[in-house]
């Protein structure tokens, strides 16, 4: 047979396995990325091999991978490829769950085979399923160990002289029938969509330093300002990031009665920004200082009220977020956690997907305020970083498809976005059930049942990091408001992220630059 037919997927596997068994044969397993096959991987196998009578390999699939930016190298279908080639292994399957233990509990090898590097721990994840096991009566055996090589410190070591290939996203765009046709008439169609964000401006300062040293009076640096910059942040830059996709944006936010809200509203007016800019007496312009010297910040100095709007300017807004409603063909509600997204507006932003039909997406930032992103229950799709994510559920130690899964239960939203800053994102989605029809089963047959994919960074040298989640936001509700599937909306949210990380500063991306950004990876 071709060395293709090695690979199988586990339910298969798992009847190989159990045959070879009836027949008295010592069934052996390893479990790895593989993510580039090199000598130390060839002397482990074949060690593995001469444990028993048959070995199979289980390779984690690209989404459970995280071991840094652009990582897996090589997608789960080459490594598969690549391991199913080599005579000593006899069958291959590609595993989507974030550690061997369901592997091994439903395969229940003889023998499972790790590094011998392995052998002093019994904790973490390896303590786990050096316990599954044994408690079947398995045994847990080392390989030599006398060849070494590290796959990440490879692909670490040499990254600059490795040319990228994009396998991961090509890969992804065949799975999604996902083309440069389907991807141009998604962001020609962008042109023109109206879409409404709610949620906190901010004025985003950075004042540029010259480091003096030490104070003689008290242990405190001494800078000299040299300049300052200033970017209209928050719920504007994503509606800027809008404007500058083609499509069509409204703002609806706050500003205070003072200097900095004046200048907020001139801003956004000279660029040409629809505007509903209402002011709360009880509360200034928000206001980020931050100070700066040789690239690394220094201090931030934040200017802020954070109690939820009183009940007239409530009315006020919901009033203007109703008139919009008719208007828009998407909405995205940003909560910065200074009290602008009550309850009553999420709740409009529920009423206003489930009513019209049209994607509400929800985000809920809490680096130095209070947030949850699961009180955007009910809406179309949340986009939380990894941060943000664990800190909704109290969970520090699942890996990133358990968090998503979590919460698309909790949240019972279309899709789930999980930033993953420079690694990329992680997309969870249901396929063929609404989510609500998952309710009560066990996380593993939860995760059976859904769109778990890996999508990496596409920027190998970014020059500015801030800015990428507004980019996204913006150009994933775009995408859906021109009718995009969920994943091809978060891939060209993925290139305009890499658009803007390339550029100094939060500015907006244009739709011409995401097109160009995205060009090299998206099949013909």
């Amino acid at each position: 047979m071709s060395y293709l037919d090695k690979i199988r997927d586990r339910a298969q596997l798992a009847s190989v396995v159990a045959s070879a068994r009836a027949t008295g044969k010592v069934v052996v397993q390893c479990h790895g990325c593989f993510d580039i096959l090199h000598p130390g991987h060839l002397r482990h196998l074949t060690w593995a091999r001469q444990s028993g009578d048959l070995l199979v390999v289980t390779v984690s699939a690209d989404r459970v991978v995280m071991k840094g930016r652009s990582r897996p190298f090589v997608p789960e279908r080459l490594r598969a490829e690549g391991l199913a080639a080599l005579e000593v292994v006899d069958y291959v399957a590609i595993d989507d769950e974030e550690w061997a233990g369901p592997a091994l509990e439903l395969l229940r090898p003889d023998v499972y085979v790790k590094g011998k590097e392995f052998e002093d721990v019994f904790d973490g994840r390896f303590g786990r399923e050096r316990r599954v096991v044994e408690s079947y009566g398995g045994r847990v055996l080392f390989s030599s160990g006398d060849v070494v090589y590290s796959s990440t410190r490879i692909i670490e070591g040499h990254r600059d002289s490795l040319e990228p290939t994009g396998e991961q996203v090509i890969s992804y765009c065949r799975r999604h029938g996902i083309d440069r046709s389907r991807l141009a008439d998604t962001l020609r169609r962008m042109a023109g969509k109206r879409v409404v964000v709610v949620g906190e401006t901010v004025v985003d300062r950075y004042v540029h330093t010259d480091p003096l040293g030490m104070s003689a009076e008290a242990p405190v640096l001494v800078v000299r300002p040299r300049e300052t910059e200033t970017f209209i942040g928050g719920a504007a830059i994503v509606a800027q990031h809008v404007h500058g996709l083609g499509a069509t944006s409204r703002l609806l936010s706050f500003v205070g009665r003072d200097a900095a809200g004046d200048g907020v509203r001139r801003a956004l007016e000279a660029r040409g920004l629809e505007t509903v800019l209402l002011d709360d007496p009880s509360r200034p312009t928000i206001e980020k200082t931050r100070y700066v010297s040789d690239g690394k910040k220094l201090l931030n100095v934040n200017v802020f009220h954070d109690h939820d709007l009183d009940t007239a300017t409530e009315r006020a807004l919901l009033e203007r977020l109703e008139q919009a409603a008719d208007w828009a063909e998407a909405v995205v509600m940003m909560d910065f956690g200074y009290g602008v997204l009550t309850d009553a507006v999420v709740e409009w932003g529920r009423r206003v997907r489930r009513e019209r039909g049209i994607p509400v997406l929800g985000d809920v930032q809490c680096s130095t305020q209070l947030g949850n992103v699961r009180r955007m229950k009910g809406v179309t799709l949340i986009a939380p970083s990894e941060r943000e994510a664990r800190l909704s559920l109290c969970d520090r130690k699942s890996g990133i498809a358990d968090l998503g899964a979590r919460l698309l239960l909790d949240t019972l939203v279309d899709a789930v976005v999980i930033t993953l800053g420079a690694r990329g994102m992680m997309l969870i989605a249901p396929t063929d059930e609404p989510v609500s029809g998952l309710a009560g089963m066990h996380p593993v047959a939860v995760k059976q049942r859904l769109l778990i994919e890996y999508l990496p960074t596409l920027v190998g040298h970014p020059v500015d990091p801030v800015g990428a989640g507004d980019a996204m936001l913006a150009t994933l509700a775009a995408a859906l408001a021109a009718d995009a599937s969920v994943p091809l909306a978060a891939l060209a949210a993925m290139g305009a992220a890499a658009v803007e990380v390339s550029l100094p500063g939060n500015v907006p991306v244009q739709r011409e630059q995401v097109s160009s950004a995205l060009a090299a990876y998206v099949p013909d």
